[in-house]
């Protein structure tokens, strides 16, 4: 349960991360899907955006490493995957709401 819970936060964080740079008010909506995350921002007078990460593309992969306090998102989780199996979770939409047993 931690770690679902723990997972869900980081990705509201990564969410938040590809965003900063906005400023004044705007709607953000995350679609969560079974492989990859798209993040969409709306703001008044402008038309719907997707947010790009930072290796400047529209869908980021739903993985994330956590390794010796360090968070790894998307295709850098991926690339490391391999290495720490243990230490990436992956599907996360699939774990959100159920019981980790």
């Amino acid at each position: 349960m931690k770690l679902m819970i723990s997972t869900s936060m980081t990705l509201l964080a990564l969410a938040t991360t590809l965003f900063s740079s906005v400023s004044g008010k705007a709607i953000l909506g995350v679609d969560l899907g079974s492989l990859y995350m798209k993040v969409a921002l709306v703001q008044r007078g402008a038309p719907l955006e997707i947010v790009t990460n930072l290796h400047s593309k529209r869908k980021t992969e739903l993985m994330i490493l956590f390794d010796q306090g360090s968070r790894f998102y998307g295709s850098d989780a991926s690339s490391l995957l391999a290495r720490k199996p243990t230490k990436t979770p992956a599907a996360m939409s699939v774990m959100l709401g159920r019981d980790e047993n």
